[in-house]
């Protein structure tokens, strides 16, 4: 996907790898990589010969205990070997979203997580965000806050099923 804006040169969104997470890891406000990786999508600016990775998305297999998750689908009932294979089967999870602060406020975020949520391959895609009020770019992107934790954290929900 290509588009332009104000800026010279145009943005590129487009499938990545490790390497486009690493190059702006810093800019993330959690240390640590992600435990597991299904999926990066990235955007480049290109200007000229120039192409720069300014914002990354990553998409992670989801961990097995999820109480969020186990309400907003009905998991609370089933066994946990039951709850782990249909978990992995259909849900995903956004685990990092990361934008070059000179890039920032450009609305790249939530084309991210409209894209991921989009060609993830599973029903559900979920996100955890510790500043989802402050910064809702999970709800711009196409997500559903569905709960907050006792600590202030947004669950948010994708069902595929639900956009038809």
């Amino acid at each position: 996907m290509r588009w332009t804006t104000y800026l010279p040169g145009h943005f590129e969104l487009a499938r990545g790898t490790p390497a486009d997470y690493f190059a702006l890891e810093r800019f993330h406000y959690r240390a640590g990589r992600p435990a597991t990786w299904a999926g990066v999508w990235v955007v480049r600016h290109v200007d000229g010969g120039a192409r720069r990775v300014v914002a990354v998305g990553v998409l992670s297999y989801p961990c097995v205990a999820g109480a969020a998750r186990d309400r907003a689908l009905g998991l609370e009932r089933i066994g946990a070997r039951e709850r782990l294979r249909f978990v992995n089967a259909n849900v995903r999870t956004i685990s990092r979203v990361v934008v070059h602060p000179q890039f920032r406020a450009m609305g790249l975020a939530s084309r991210l997580v409209r894209t991921m949520c989009a060609r993830a391959g599973v029903r559900w895609v979920e996100a955890l965000a510790a500043m989802g009020r402050v910064h809702p770019f999970f709800a711009r992107g196409g997500m559903r806050e569905v709960g907050v934790t006792p600590k202030g954290v947004v669950y948010y929900l994708f069902d595929r099923e639900g956009e038809r």
